[in-house]
């Protein structure tokens, strides 16, 4: 399928969702929030594509929504299906049954660091800013950062940043446990295409157990998580990819697995 807003391209078990919109630091509006919907759920259907990757054109990840197409969205029921299609990519992200990573190669604001934050990992270069940036506008973070951001860094510091609108720098990021790794920017593509091809050749369906799993635990007791792994576990047992670890591991060998 072919976008305007966005590139889906996929090589060696990874795809990788490019925000194309540069000239605006990728802001998200209406076309955009359609096509990653509709990508997310192409990717979601490959079993081709093991990992993905999500990142932005230029010189921005994703700067937030696009306030001017935003603002032809104040009618109700057009601001209703605006947030409903932001919402529907949150939840494809973080529901996906397979790794995602966000290689933010630049300015993550508003929804665009709610979009960075529904990832499981989140690389950045140095050269990345993150903020909540709704307070500015007097309106409340949505895209799921108001779940995400307190799970990363505590209720406390996500207070801060959604009551100040901070623009945090990739480091300051990193250190308070917002992203995974700051990176030099010049390294971001190799530290990501390393980790992807990574992610790619481990055991899919057990990736995505142990997400929906974990993702289940955010919001339950221990004894249901535990209930939760003890199903998970025997579904992967059943798995090409698990009786070939087992085999690899008696061989003492390194395990080729499929994502089968």
């Amino acid at each position: 399928m072919s976008y305007e807003t966005i590139i889906l391209e996929r090589k060696d078990g990874v795809g990788t969702l490019t925000l194309n919109r540069p000239e605006k630091l990728n802001a998200l509006n209406r076309k955009m929030t359609e096509e990653l919907n509709s990508a997310i759920v192409e990717v979601a259907k490959d079993k081709g594509v093991r990992v993905l990757v999500v990142t932005g054109a230029g010189r921005g990840f994703c700067s937030g929504a696009d306030i001017g197409d935003m603002a032809q969205a104040a009618a109700p029921v057009e601001n209703r299906y605006w947030t409903q299609m932001a919402h529907k990519i949150i939840l494809g992200l973080t529901d996906l049954e397979k790794p995602v990573i966000a290689k933010v190669n630049g300015v993550a604001v508003g929804i665009g660091c709610s979009l960075a934050l529904s990832a499981d990992i989140i690389v950045a270069s140095e050269n990345a800013k993150f903020s909540l940036i709704f307070s500015r506008i007097g309106l409340i973070p949505d895209g799921g950062s108001l779940f995400h951001l307190p799970r990363l860094v505590g209720p406390a510091k996500a207070k801060e940043l959604i009551f100040t609108a901070k623009m945090v720098d990739a480091k300051e990021a990193e250190r308070i446990g917002l992203i995974n790794r700051a990176v030099p920017a010049d390294e971001l593509d190799k530290e990501v295409d390393m980790l992807a091809k990574q992610l790619a050749e481990g055991p899919t369906a057990a990736f995505g157990m142990a997400k929906k799993i974990m993702n289940k635990g955010l919001n339950t007791d221990l004894s249901s998580v535990l209930e939760y792994e003890a199903f998970g576990q025997a579904i992967a047992g059943t798995t090409q990819d698990a009786q070939e670890g087992i085999m690899a591991f008696l061989e003492k060998r390194k395990a080729e697995f499929k994502g089968k």
